[in-house]
């Protein structure tokens, strides 16, 4: 019993690395294609104590739409590079994925001006999160 509450701990905090990183990873995705464009100002702001969310503070001449897909973009490539480990860690690869898409569910309304797609992204980036998480520990349990 003690092995499998070792691995329950290691999945969960895993899971709060990936959830930690991808949500970065997301923020620095829209700040570094601001700067890439020509913004004045592009920071991606993970904590701030007034405010419940990250955040990507862009200053720009005009409005500049392909930073809204930057995120979910930079994310869905952290993502794939998982796909080059072992097979016990791939699976991680639809986990951050999901976490990516999940995220990306405003950015792609702002981007498309669509509101249904915010909850198609939700629903899509949880699926390939709770499928990811299955076989994620599948691989862990079997060892």
């Amino acid at each position: 019993m003690p092995a499998l509450a070792n691995r329950i701990w290691s999945m969960i905090i895993i899971n709060l690395a990936i959830l930690i990183s991808t949500l970065t990873i997301h923020e620095i995705g829209h700040a570094l294609t601001g700067k890439l464009l020509g913004c004045v100002t592009a920071r991606a702001v993970i904590f701030d104590s007034n405010s419940p969310n990250p955040y990507t503070e862009l200053v720009c001449q005009k409005e500049e739409k392909t930073t809204y897909l930057a995120g979910l973009a930079l994310t869905t490539l952290f993502g794939l590079s998982f796909l080059a480990f072992e097979d016990k860690q791939r699976p991680l690869s639809l986990v951050i994925i999901g976490f990516g898409i999940f995220l990306a569910a405003l950015d792609v309304v702002e981007f498309t001006r669509l509101n249904f797609m915010q909850y198609l992204f939700m629903l899509s980036g949880l699926v390939s999160l709770i499928i990811g998480q299955i076989l994620y520990g599948i691989y862990n349990v079997k060892d």
